[in-house]
Parts: structure tokens; C-alpha cells; sequence
């Protein structure tokens, strides 16, 4: 038996969560959603730290100690996690680009350079 939290329970209860703030979006419920969204926060740092210990080395090396300012995206479909944070080697540039970091439901981590958001 595992003591780490199943990916697909945590996923689901994030997807749950972000019905209800959407559906409190709709009522301008705005303290319902600050609610929603810290307990949909705790769940992308757990879902993060799982990433950090699962992630291949040449991950690990570029994503930051939390997920702090990244940006966190789900697909429904794919049941897949996205990091989303500015690519270290375009920071200093004019053109930055992205990079997506993704873990699925069976703890697969790959990396999407030059990350559209639409995608």
C-alpha cells in the first residue's frame, strides 16, 4: 500500500473544486472562491511535490523549489497537470517563451518547450 495520495482522487477533487468556483464566479461569490481556490492551491502543491520526486533530472534541475508563481493548468481530458513558468533561457529576452511541465494520472512528467497556452 502506498502512503502518497492517489493522483486520480486529487485530480478529480481539483476538477470538483474548480466547478464550484466557477459556479461561485457566476454568483460573485468572490470569499467562496478565495476558499476554493486555498484548498485547490493545497492540492497543486501536493500534486507539485510528486512532480519534484518523480521528475527526470533535467526537470528537477529547471523547475523552482515550490510552485509558487507558476501557473497551473488541468486537462480534463488527458487528466493531465500543467506547470506553466517563463522558459530560464529566454527570461532576459524580448521574446519569452514558455515551458510546461506535465504530470498524468500515472505519474509521467515530460516537459513542453515553446508552450502555448491554447494547447
Amino acid at each position: 500500500m502506498s502512503s502518497q495520495p492517489n493522483l486520480n482522487d486529487m485530480f478529480q477533487e481539483w476538477n470538483d473544486l474548480n466547478s464550484k468556483a466557477q459556479e461561485s464566479m457566476g454568483q460573485f461569490d468572490f470569499s467562496n472562491i478565495k476558499i476554493i481556490r486555498e484548498s485547490q492551491k493545497k492540492i497543486e502543491d501536493a500534486i507539485y511535490e510528486i512532480l519534484k520526486e518523480n521528475a527526470p533530472e533535467n526537470i528537477k534541475k529547471l523547475i523552482p523549489e515550490d510552485c509558487g508563481e507558476m501557473e497551473v493548468g488541468y486537462n480534463i481530458d488527458g487528466k493531465k497537470f500543467y506547470f506553466v513558468m517563463i522558459d530560464p533561457e529566454t527570461e532576459e529576452e524580448e521574446d519569452i517563451k514558455l515551458i510546461a511541465i506535465t504530470i498524468d494520472i500515472d505519474k509521467a512528467i515530460s516537459m513542453i518547450k515553446d508552450f502555448n497556452i491554447e494547447e
